[in-house]
């Protein structure tokens, strides 16, 4: 009986899966979301959903699809990722300038069945190696920095790299020491994650996030400042965090994070503090960067802080100067520390905390854990990502940085080349 029970549910679900594909009018969808990637898209009443186009107008994806089209090209043929349904599907185009991308696309289940969703990731260039990711990396105009590695055991292994030793500027990537402090005192059982903090005006600071916007005097608990801080890059939420652990306790971490080049992130700026040195009404930065370390900390204390909020002008520049650094290997022990100290317990909360924005589109069949925290501002861009294998359990480091106050930096082509990465990570 057991035998014949086994039978009929094989050959149930192999009747299942074979009906469980992709319906001819949703092949027909995909060749027509694919050919929209030309010189001149059109006809988009007849391919989607009225409710999809008062989403997004065709006045939004004409300049799109002939922007994706100028700079990857049309698209040469298309694969099956995921064709396991009947009006959804994951499918892999191959683009004719050398790269490819992923597209998403749901259609009606009745009617003409029109699109009801489409999403395209990031193009990615159709490289071969991560050595000749690191090559493409090493040709980007300023300064690169960029390595994968395993984290094996108490060691990081690289696998490919660039610069791997360089300390280079990295936005707000530098909010993973604030995360790696704050994990450190929940395992020692000086904070809980249900601690509630609240917003004071000294912590008020810019975009991005939101929580500028909040009354001061709103009660958060610490995972949610986290949480802000790590996934919408919330700078207030990491200047709240930063007054409540103390700038010491995180210049501490950096030494036990493993950062190599702690003398260039001593004293531990503000976001604020940053915006406020940089401001180019004044020359708060050129004073700043003439003193010695102690000189720089009464300076903060005294000059900066008095300096109103609302008084911060423009301010960018000075990013070889004035900003939070570290190397690629930096990063990687960063990553290697919170996986480390983050394995159960408390502190396991952490790794919900840094996936909860995955920063690229990266294929969840192979990783089974995917941790993102990265930075940008004018000349400077940072992608890092903890990994863990689906196959084998191993965790991976993925990570790049560029700076240049030359021009602005092409972030499309950076994310190509880091999604690239992970794709080729074994």
């Amino acid at each position: 009986m057991k035998r014949i029970l086994l039978v009929l549910s094989t050959l149930i679900a192999s009747a299942s899966a074979a009906y469980a594909q992709p319906s001819t009018e949703l092949v027909a969808r995909i060749n027509q979301a694919a050919g929209l990637l030309c010189a001149n898209p059109g006809g988009f009443d007849t391919i989607f959903s009225p409710e999809f186009l008062k989403q997004v107008p065709a006045s939004q994806l004409t300049p799109t699809s002939t922007q994706y089209f100028d700079n990857y090209g049309g698209v040469i043929r298309w694969s099956y990722l995921d064709s396991s349904n009947v009006w959804g599907a994951k499918v892999r185009l191959v683009l004719s300038k050398g790269f490819s991308a992923d597209l998403s696309i749901t259609a009606s289940e009745s009617g003409k069945h029109l699109i009801t969703g489409l999403l395209l990731s990031a193009a990615t260039p159709q490289l071969k190696s991560l050595d000749e990711v690191a090559t493409k990396m090493s040709k980007l105009r300023g300064t690169t920095g960029f390595l994968v590695a395993k984290l094996k055991g108490t060691t990081i292994e690289p696998l490919a790299s660039w610069n791997p030793d360089t300390s280079l500027a990295l936005g707000s990537a530098f909010k993973l020491y604030v995360l790696a402090t704050l994990l450190k005192e929940v395992n020692a059982g000086m904070r809980r994650w249900d601690d509630v903090i609240y917003l004071d005006s000294a912590s008020r600071v810019f975009p991005s996030g939101i929580m500028h916007g909040w009354p001061v005097g709103t009660a958060v608990t610490l995972a949610t400042a986290a949480t802000l801080m790590i996934s919408i890059s919330d700078n207030t939420a990491t200047d709240l965090l930063i007054h409540t652990l103390g700038r010491k306790y995180i210049e501490a971490m950096l030494h036990e994070a493993g950062n190599t080049h702690l003398e260039r992130d001593i004293p531990f700026l503000t976001t604020l503090e940053n915006f406020k040195l940089k401001e180019t009404n004044h020359d708060f930065g050129k004073e700043y960067v003439a003193l010695t370390t102690e000189q720089k900390r009464t300076y903060l204390d005294t000059k900066i802080a008095k300096f109103p909020r609302d008084s911060v002008g423009h301010a960018e520049g000075m990013i070889d100067k004035i900003e939070w650094f570290a190397s690629p290997n930096d990063i990687a022990n960063v990553l290697k520390y919170i996986r480390d100290h983050s394995a159960s317990g408390e502190g396991h909360r952490v790794r919900d905390i840094l996936a909860v924005n995955p920063g690229l589109a990266v294929d969840n069949a192979k990783w089974d854990y995917i941790g993102y925290k990265g930075g940008s501002e004018p000349g400077v861009l940072n992608l890092s990502f903890l990994l863990r294998s689906k196959a084998t359990g191993e965790w991976y480091a993925v990570t790049g940085t560029w700076n240049d106050t030359g021009a602005a930096l092409n972030e499309t082509n950076f994310e190509g080349y880091i999604q690239r990465a992970i794709e080729l990570t074994p």
